[in-house]
């Protein structure tokens, strides 16, 4: 599916809403895309570096359009590629879309916490848009309780938004933690400093809790999570950025270690700096995957001899750590590994 930019707007002075529509609507009406789950755009840069990124989706309305929330992180960087090339109303390839993560999560559940760090805010954003369009400011028997993290309040995008959530509504609460400004006077539901579980989770004990943000906060948050609310369900969406896979002329370079996939007879030579995924993607060895950011799961295997270095990733059970199963996307080697692909 392709899509294009129809209409941007400002949220912050870095981060832009882009409204998509797909270039074929016949194409997009086929596809079943709710807010919260995500989009895997395929784009390249100007010297051929090939990006996948991984953005959620805020609002949606039957395939007429997507809204995406992005963060221009510089020069240099893949979200500043793409917001140029948005910009410039370029058609922009979507090789996938998942995520499990939207509002029939939450619809059952009497309390729930959502919390969320600098841009993560998006799949919070998503899950309350469509929380206000099933119950409006009133609806008996619901908590939802937003708990952010921002280094201050002007880089937080749709402030004025929540806000009036909070202010208006009898099942939300808004909880900002601000972590780099200036001392900022204490209110209802803004602090100073990190988030600490134990203190500022207060109240009710959550039935679910959604994360979501970088990998450091994603884990911090899960572990306190894990010790003072035991019974809780946690659901986590952490999006790492993978390196960019060159496709220019530049030769890679290619380290000694050889990586062999027994199940099919292959053995290949690693290239460095490269994941598992990238390094069987670039010598045809098929392996199922799809958001190549350690979120949707599906390119596992198991590592049969070897070892290989990992990046976080929340997908995997304690029962596919048990089993040796890694995501190829989030594994890197150095050295001679065997696997198993499944």
């Amino acid at each position: 599916m392709k899509l294009i930019c129809a209409e941007s707007t400002f949220l912050t002075q870095r981060i832009r809403m882009f409204r998509l529509i797909p270039v074929d609507k016949d194409v997009s009406r086929e596809k079943d895309i709710y807010p919260g789950q995500y989009l895997n755009f395929l784009f390249r840069d100007t010297s051929g570096a090939s990006f996948h990124r991984c953005y959620t989706v805020v609002n949606s309305e039957k395939g007429e359009y997507y809204d995406v929330i992005i963060e221009d992180k510089g020069e240099g960087h893949a979200s500043a590629t793409l917001s140029r090339l948005l910009l410039n109303k370029k058609e922009v390839e979507v090789t996938e879309h998942g995520g499990e993560i939207t509002f029939n999560t939450l619809r059952d559940k009497t309390n729930v916490l959502l919390m969320a760090n600098g841009i993560g805010i998006t799949l919070p954003l998503a899950l309350l848009r469509e929380s206000f369009r099933h119950y409006g400011y009133t609806v008996a028997q619901k908590n939802v309780v937003l708990q952010l993290s921002c280094t201050d309040l002007k880089s937080m995008p749709c402030l004025n938004e929540l806000l009036d959530l909070h202010l208006r509504s009898n099942w939300f609460t808004l909880r900002i933690n601000v972590t780099r400004a200036s001392p900022i006077r204490h209110s209802e539901f803004i602090n100073s400093g990190r988030i600490e579980v134990g203190r500022d989770v207060k109240g009710v004990i959550p039935d679910i809790a959604i994360i979501c943000g970088s990998v450091g906060f994603a884990q911090t948050m899960m572990t306190a999570l894990q010790q003072h609310f035991p019974k809780t369900t946690i659901a986590v969406e952490a999006f790492s950025s993978a390196p960019a896979l060159k496709l220019s002329d530049s030769e890679p370079v290619i380290s000694p270690a050889r990586l062999t996939v027994q199940n099919m007879g292959r053995e290949i030579n690693v290239t460095a700096g490269a994941t598992v995924l990238e390094n069987l993607m670039q010598h045809g060895i098929p392996i199922r995957n799809m958001c190549r950011s350690g979120i949707c799961g599906s390119c596992k295997f198991r590592l049969i001899g070897g070892e290989v270095q990992t990046v976080p990733d929340f997908c995997l059970s304690t029962k596919d750590h048990q089993e040796n199963i890694h995501l190829a996307c989030c594994s890197y080697s150095e050295k001679d590994i065997v696997i198993e692909t499944l």
